[in-house]
């Protein structure tokens, strides 16, 4: 009797021995399996696409229509004329409630509505230059940094792809604000560049600044 109790009770140790072991095993792979499923992420590259010009828009000079712009974190809607200018070989939309458009042999003008058009404070300027855009920065620059300090930056206009924009806004060897504040864009294209420079007077600058700033991103480089 004795013993059957020996043997009955290494049996049962020896069950018990078999299950723990086959337990640990179980563990193991479950973990590694959810490993295997899930694994740790890997830091992603930040990919920065070039925009490319967009095309004409198809609208005729002079045709007019409202769009939706935000100024201030604020929709307005806003009345265009569309201008197509073959001599400088620029399309653009602009603000006809706020500008008076004025077109010369050599360039176009938009001036503030509310301004002497004889001596106006708000206004922008296109014209079309036969340097390369890298010539035509490397002259505005050493024009305007005889009396202000310049900040150059990179801008891609939705239009008409990447261009170099200046702002000449403080005065040279001074901190202080200049009355004027003139911002250049200077847009490549095959024959030359396009070269816009938008004038605001320091204390509407911000708004007349926006505004420009939507009209410049209608504007579209066509052939001369």
């Amino acid at each position: 009797m004795k013993k059957i109790f020996l043997l009955f009770a290494f049996s049962a140790a020896l069950m018990l021995l078999s299950a723990g072991c086959g337990r640990a095993p179980a563990a193991v792979t479950e973990s590694g399996a959810a490993e295997s499923a899930a694994p740790a992420a890997e830091p992603q590259s930040a990919v920065i696409e070039t925009s490319e010009p967009a095309p004409s828009s198809g609208r005729q000079d002079g045709e007019r229509f409202e769009d939706v712009i935000m100024l201030e974190g604020v929709e307005e809607t806003v009345k265009y004329e569309h201008v197509v200018n073959k001599t400088l070989g620029i399309e653009m939309d602009y603000d006809y409630e706020f500008f008076v458009r004025r077109s010369e042999a050599d360039r176009e003008r938009f001036i503030c509505t509310w301004d002497n058009e004889a001596n106006p404070e708000n206004w922008l300027e296109l014209t079309y230059s036969a340097e390369s855009a890298e010539a035509a920065e490397a002259s505005i620059s050493e024009t305007l940094s005889q009396e202000y300090e310049l900040l150059k930056e990179t801008r891609t206009l939705d239009r008409a792809g990447d261009c170099v924009r200046i702002e000449a806004s403080v005065i040279k060897g001074t901190n202080n604000m200049a009355p004027q504040i003139q911002t250049v864009y200077i847009i490549p294209a095959p024959d030359g560049c396009r070269i816009a420079t938008a004038h605001c007077a320091i204390e509407a600058s911000e708004g007349f600044g926006r505004r420009f700033a939507y009209m410049l991103n209608t504007l579209s480089v066509i052939s001369r």
